[in-house]
């Protein structure tokens, strides 16, 4: 901003108003312009009746210049209809109806004449835009038609101007003061698409004005009201009633609504730092810096990057960690608000410092007792208290003897060094800028002991450019690793899939507060999800629109590229425009200089992209509806034609601009090509989120069998997506069963049929709903078998081997089982693990590895755990390989299988993080670390324990319907060890309870040995023999030999003699294999032990 010359600098101090000079240096107001001015313009800028006749008798007594030539306008660019954030200002008449009964035609016509002018000044002052009226209501735009700093602050501060103004310049009738306009004034803050959309005419729409003017019927007359949005933005300037509700038509029920009490005066302290990450290099700067200022060498350094990059972060965290006593640090806050307010950061660092308790200093004391003549002219200029009767003239001399003051007390205001921290310095007015020059250059005079600190945004003039010894520090965007710490610390230990943390990092851009942003909203949310839409940081949205508002060349340029939303070519952007390619490249260069796109070279051809993720978010979000889906349909076209080689050309991207230009048609084709490519790489969420567009978009299109055939497997797609993310034992699973069957058999189309019944029996099964399971189990093979679709034979002879394995039939289960392994082709039924969610001989595996567990195979039973684990891992199905360790840790748990079970489990708590499988990260949380509890000699400690019941949580959440007896078991035996007998005998009812209302029984062995375990410890040693023995029973009929030889080496132990020591000889030797595990070297260490020597 150029500073006026001196000769207005003179002619000001001549007539005792220099402390216009910064007014007239924000408005860009030289000699010559001031001449040029008349009272309509000095009015406008604020200047009060007394000031604009002394100003105007003083030019008229200069002589006549030479004329200036009249400044050249540009023709503004034509405004386009554009969706912006905006506040939204709406002033009311009070009572409005009473004065039109009480006035004239043409009296009334010179009040709304008197309302309207002064409506309009306030907004020229404040940099608002005045849209009209709505009867006797006024509208007014902050945020439009550019974008400054702080424009819901400077909304709320011309609220309270209008209402100052309406008040102080009385309506006058033929010459004579009249009274004063009562008004009312609401202020709301949203989106609005507004522009100039042909001629002059001004569309403006958006529910945010509608808010704007039923705020205003809340408030008394004479007051302002604000909406939520509003009092968020504007909280720290602002003083604020406590928040009410109230029903406002068209609104809401129970909108908030917060009264406007004040600006506030007060600085706030520093908050406590951040968590300063990514930093090292700039923290260890500021050390150095600041060890050369103490030595005597002052240090001027200005701190610049983009808005929530972490300027303050970086300057609180490095005073939070002084520790000098006698060190004085001054905060300096400039607001946009006070840009045109002389040292305002100085008024009120030293209001904080002179108020507050008895001990506090006076100005006076503070400044170094200064003559009070100049103590009162610091104090008028400064907008402190003064006492009454002085409020005269500032001249230009008393002005630099107020600087020089002010200069003195930075310097020499304490005994020890003196750290100034200046900050949204962007903000900073012309006087404040002018007093931190001159004490820079007088403390490296004097060889002072300061530091002045200016964190300010790249766009902004630095205060000492080309100054001697003046550092810069430019802070850049976090890099990835820094950024995945940062995340870190917002997620914790809450899993997070690495495509929603890939989509996190690539749309914040390094940028800290965009990162927390998207991070904190992510965490906030019950279930992972990549399409939502997280709104930007208003600082950087002002920040970013401010640039795009000085574009003179290249918006729709800029805005191509943000629905591209990746590198381009010249002709590839002309494409989409409808453009000559050789119009490109001017604007591309133009759109450079700006700094918000940069080129990069790709294969021989430079390409322009946007420079961040987040530059590109805010221009898109600007795009109105109307624009955005023509550029979409526009890059859609151009992208097919532009990549004619369908291999180059990506679904997944083409669906997206398919899909907001409304284009339904392709929007199916292509969001189904793309959902099933992702879901054959276990891309789940990505897969889901392309399925869902597919689907929403197919419900447009006409019933025709080509669009039920595309809808077919749309569903089919969505249900393996539900079945993997979510478990199969969702409703949702369930509902997109049956709505497969029901549409295959419309269509005629048995395979597709036989894969939603193979659906609806895996849901009934995990849901441990057994006899329904059978029944489907049964309808899908028999319906197999009459199509003589032998894949679904194979599948339908699993089902049924599964069914009878949770129903303790384990003969059935192998031979069904084994059946269905050994009709497995890898290359005819691979693709049948993208369909269902998992593969066919993982899970006949894992079934088989349990089954042969059961039935004393200990060594087989390891061999299909293995073999589902790495055919899983060969095949590349991440769901399948989830799965096969999930079930692995379960059997192990079970089996005391120990250590082995943690490595298995790490790898399985990694893939179910990174692709969103939560029933497999439960998994392997809970079943390796109950095995541990149950394997260690010494008993749970009361934190593992509890440690224990959030994983059980976590469980049962995720997996509430089956496996119930055997996390009962489990629990049982941890409580036992743990001393809890009562915790034990409830988990144990719990799950004989559910044994009985599923008939899930292949571990009802293992819970009537330990009730047997519960009796003992409550000294019922006849109940409990009772139970060792009905343990053995039935472990034998079930021919669960590992749980008979399991029972069996209980009633050993509680009996131990010849017969149950050779009880337990003869059970080991039924196991068909010894894999020496526990059990089995449980009973080994029993014979040896108890055998008579």
């Amino acid at each position: 901003m150029p500073s006026p010359g001196p000769q207005i600098s003179e002619f000001l101090a001549r007539i005792g108003l220099s402390h216009l000079l910064d007014l007239f240096a924000a408005e860009d107001i030289d000699m010559p312009t001031l001449r040029m001015l008349d009272k309509a313009d000095l009015k406008e800028l604020g200047l009060t009746l007394g000031q604009r006749k002394k100003l105007l008798a003083a030019l008229e007594t200069l002589p006549d210049p030479a004329s200036p030539a009249p400044p050249q306008k540009k023709a503004p660019e034509e405004a386009p209809l554009q969706l912006r954030r905006i506040s939204v200002l709406f002033c009311d008449i009070v009572g409005s109806t009473e004065l039109s009964q009480q006035h004239s035609i043409e009296d009334m016509q010179v009040i709304m004449q008197h309302y309207y002018q002064v409506a309009t000044e306030i907004a020229k002052q404040r940099d608002g835009y005045l849209v009209g009226s709505q009867g006797d209501g006024v509208v007014i735009l902050f945020g439009y038609p550019r974008v400054l700093d702080g424009f819901a602050e400077r909304c709320v501060q011309a609220a309270q101007d209008l209402q100052r103004a309406l008040a102080e310049r009385l309506v006058t009738f033929d010459g004579r003061a009249s009274f004063h306009i009562p008004t009312r004034i609401g202020i709301a803050t949203g989106q609005a698409a507004v522009g100039q959309s042909s001629g002059d005419t001004m569309q403006l729409v958006g529910p945010v004005v509608n808010r704007a003017a039923r705020l205003q019927t809340v408030a008394n007359p004479q007051s302002i009201v604000v909406d939520s949005k509003t009092q968020h933005l504007t909280r720290n300037a602002v003083l604020y009633s406590e928040v009410e509700a109230h029903d406002l038509k068209g609104l809401p029920s129970g909108t908030e609504v917060f009264h406007v009490l004040g600006l506030r005066h007060e600085v706030e302290g520093p908050a406590a730092p951040a968590a300063l990450i990514g930093r090292d290099t700039e923290a260890s700067t500021l050390r150095q810096l600041w060890t050369h200022a103490q030595a005597g060498a002052p240090v001027t350094i200005t701190i610049t990057g983009d808005a929530g990059i972490g300027k303050s972060t970086l300057i609180h965290s490095f005073l939070s960690i002084q520790t000098n006593p006698s060190m004085r640090v001054l905060h300096l806050h400039c607001a946009a608000m006070g840009t045109r307010s002389p040292l305002l950061p100085v008024a009120k660092a030293l209001e904080t410092l002179t108020t507050g308790g008895p001990t506090t200093p006076s100005l006076a004391s503070l400044l170094g007792e200064p003559k009070p003549e100049l103590l009162i002219r610091a104090a008028q200029f400064l907008g402190l208290d003064t006492p009454s009767g002085n409020d005269v003239a500032v001249s230009l001399r008393d002005r630099e003897s107020i600087l020089d003051l002010l200069s003195r007390w930075i310097i020499r205001g304490a005994a020890g060094p003196t750290l100034v921290f200046v900050e949204n310095a962007q903000w900073a007015d012309e006087s404040t800028r002018e007093l931190l020059k001159r004490t820079a250059q007088r403390a490296r005079k004097d060889g002072a002991v300061l530091m002045i600190v200016a964190a300010t945004r790249p766009d902004s003039a630095d205060i000492w450019e080309g100054q001697d010894g003046h550092e810069v520090m430019t802070l850049q965007p976090l890099n990835p690793r820094h950024c995945e710490k940062l995340l870190q610390g917002i997620f914790g230990a809450k899993p997070i899939p690495h495509s929603i943390r890939d989509n996190i990092l690539s749309h914040s851009g390094g940028n800290p507060l965009m990162l927390e942003t998207l991070g904190n909203a992510q965490a906030a949310r019950h279930q992972a999800d990549i399409a939502s839409i997280i709104e930007i940081p208003h600082t950087i949205y002002e920040s970013v629109s401010k640039r795009l508002d000085g574009i003179r060349m290249g918006r729709s340029v800029i805005e191509a590229l943000a629905v591209l939303d990746s590198p381009s070519s010249p002709e590839l952007l002309a494409a989409v425009l409808d453009q000559d390619p050789d119009t490109m490249q001017p604007a591309i260069d133009a759109l450079r200089q700006t700094g918000l796109i940069q080129l990069k070279g790709t294969d021989g051809q430079t390409e322009a992209v946007i420079r961040h993720q987040v530059y590109r978010d805010v221009i898109y979000e600007q795009i109105v509806g109307k624009s955005r889906r023509k550029l979409h349909a526009a890059a859609l076209s151009a992208l097919q034609t532009y990549y004619d080689d369908p291999a180059l050309q990506r679904p997944d991207l083409l669906a997206t601009h398919a899909h907001v230009a409304r284009n339904w048609e392709n929007t199916v084709i292509l969001a189904l090509k793309a959902g099933e490519s992702l879901l054959k790489r276990s891309a789940l969420l990505e897969a889901g989120h392309f399925l869902e567009m597919a689907n929403a978009a197919i419900q447009r299109l006409p019933e025709t069998s080509a669009h039920k055939q595309e809808h077919l497997r749309i569903i089919t797609g969505l249900a393996s997506v539900e079945r993997s993310r979510f478990g199969i034992a969702t409703d949702a699973s369930a509902d997109l069963g049956t709505q497969a069957v029901q549409l295959a058999r419309e269509l005629g189309d048995s395979k597709t049929e036989l894969l939603a019944l193979n659906g609806l029996y895996a849901h009934s099964l995990v849901r441990a709903n057994y006899p329904r399971a059978q029944e489907y189990a049964e309808t899908l093979l028999e319906t197999a078998r009459r199509n003589r679709e032998k894949t679904f034979v194979m599948i339908g002879t699993r089902a049924i081997g599964a069914v009878a394995f949770h129903r303790s039939d384990q003969v059935t289960a192998q031979r069904n089982l084994n059946m269905a392994l050994s009709q497995y082709d890898k290359e005819a039924h691979l693709h049948l693990a993208h369909a269902h969610g998992y593969d066919h001989a993982e899970i006949c595996a894992v079934f088989l590895c349990m089954s042969n567990w059961l039935t004393g195979d200990l060594r087989k039973s390891r061999h299909f755990g293995t073999f589902s684990i790495e055919h899983s891992r060969e095949i590349g199905h991440a769901h399948s390989m989830a799965q096969a360790m999930a079930f692995r840790v379960m059997l192990g748990a079970l089996a005391r299988h120990g250590t082995e079970l943690s490595i298995i489990a790490s790898e399985a708590i990694e893939l179910g993080e990174k692709h969103d499988i939560r029933v497999m990260r439960a998994v392997a949380l809970l079943f390796p670390f109950v095995t541990h509890l149950c394997l260690r000699p010494e008993p749970p400690k009361p934190a593992e324990m509890s440690d224990l019941a959030l994983r059980i949580k976590e469980f049962r959440k995720v997996n509430p319907f089956n496996y119930g007896p055997l996390l009962a078991s489990l629990i049982a035996d941890v409580s036992l060890r743990a001393n809890d007998i009562d915790g034990a005998e409830a988990a144990l009812s719990e799950g004989a309870a559910l044994e009985m209302s599923t008939g899930e029984t292949w571990t009802a062995p293992e819970l009537l040995r330990l009730r047997a375990q519960v009796a003992a410890a409550r000294g019922e040693e006849l109940m409990a023999r009772q139970l060792r023995q009905e343990a053995l029973a039935s472990a034998t009929r079930a021919g669960a030999l590992t749980l008979a030889l399991r029972a069996q080496c209980d009633i050993a132990m509680a009996d131990p003699g010849p017969d149950t020591v050779q009880a337990v000889q003869k059970a080991l030797l039924k196991m068909a294999s010894d894999d020496q595990g526990w059990d089995t070297q449980r009973a080994a260490t029993l014979v040896q032990t108890l055998s008579p020597a």
